[in-house]
């Protein structure tokens, strides 16, 4: 393995320093966007700028310019870390491509948990396997803490273990390649928290039937309707108790599968009336307001609290002038485990209720 990244001398002799935060971002996302979105890679510098600005998968988010991404090629194609493509016949716009799984000798399972440290910074093994996903398939934790080992083991280590924080079962792992130094990094995440810090939310226990649904869960998923073309999706949903209440906070945001661009946005809240009666109301972006109600039920009978089944029907569906006309909904939720799935159907711009939306998605928080 060549340790120019870490260490190595570049033609002046002087000693190379470590990557900054907007390569790394960049490298990351030409990592990523290699194994999820083959068809449209490599990558203009445009839909680099657009996966550098993802809002789901990306810690922090940032707001880059083209300029400051160009930059970032530079002085990446500068570490021999990623490529040009010229324009072939017929293209206008240069593209990018990352060569650092080979300057670094990274398999796959040790790519995809270097690609994810990158993009979304320290994390625990449960969280790089659950968040793996379209880069890798682990089939065992230990498939993950393998890889994480011998990372770290390497004579330029490219990974460490961060110390255990107070209330984590796992300790959390950060990437070596960032301008911090590994104190630095460390320091950070062990700081205890402010005792101003106001404390989580404490949860209804009128919710214990909804529990199932608490967390954040990613995933992908697929549209269709009569009167668009077939498209798939990334997306993020969260389900957070609203404090001493028994309703949960609902989120929902959608991406493009191909180029990232976003799709969609609802936040929403999730009641529940007795012990199976739900009702909930979602804002959505596009300028629709929804109102349904239905049924919690356990798949595996009333003393299963590891799974829930939600079917709500719109009650009523309105809308801004502008946005599209929509009559009703039906919406219909699984979870068993760790895996949400749903499908969505509605009646829209005249059309009878028709499927929609389907999607699995595993909890990642």
């Amino acid at each position: 393995m060549s340790d120019d990244l870490m260490s190595g001398e570049p033609a002046t002799g002087e000693v190379a320093p470590a990557l900054g935060a907007i390569e790394l971002r960049v490298l990351g996302c030409l990592m990523e966007k290699e194994l999820t979105v083959p068809s449209t890679y490599p990558l203009t510098l445009n839909a680099l700028v657009t996966a550098a600005n993802q809002s789901s998968g990306r810690n922090p988010i940032m707001a880059l310019d083209a300029g400051e991404v160009a930059g970032a090629l530079d002085a990446l194609r500068d570490r021999s870390l990623i490529r040009r493509v010229y324009p072939r016949s017929g293209e206008r716009r240069e593209k990018f491509r990352q060569v650092a799984d080979e300057v670094l000798e990274l398999s796959d399972g040790r790519r995809a948990v270097l690609t994810l440290l990158m993009l979304r910074g320290p994390q625990t093994p449960g969280e790089l396997r659950s968040r793996a996903g379209r880069l890798h398939s682990f089939g065992e934790l230990s498939e993950v803490t393998d890889a994480l080992g011998e990372l770290a083991g390497r004579t330029t280590p490219l990974v460490v273990e961060l110390p255990r924080q107070a209330g984590r079962r796992e300790a959390r792992w950060a990437h070596l390649l960032g301008s911090a130094a590994p104190a630095d990094v460390v320091a950070e995440q062990a700081d205890p928290p402010s005792v101003d810090s106001p404390p989580p939310p404490a949860m209804s226990p009128l919710l214990d039937p909804l529990r199932p649904l608490i967390g954040r869960w990613e995933g992908s998923g697929k549209g269709e309707y009569p009167t668009i073309d077939d498209f798939g999706y990334s997306e993020t949903i969260t389900f957070a108790p609203l404090a001493d209440k028994p309703v949960l906070v609902y989120t929902s945001a959608t991406r493009h599968a191909d180029d990232g661009r976003p799709l969609h946005a609802e936040t929403g809240y999730l009641r529940l009336i007795g012990e199976s009666e739900v009702e909930l109301v979602i804002a959505q972006a596009p300028g629709l307001i929804e109102a349904g109600s239905g049924l919690a039920t356990h798949p595996g009978g009333a003393e299963d609290r590891h799974a829930v089944r939600l079917a709500v029907d719109s009650t009523i569906v309105a809308g801004t002038p502008t946005a599209k006309e929509v009559t009703a909904t039906e919406r219909r939720y699984l979870v068993t485990g760790n895996r949400l799935g749903y499908d969505l159907a509605m009646a829209a711009v005249g059309l009878p209720m028709t499927h929609h939306l389907t999607a699995e998605l595993k909890r990642v928080e």
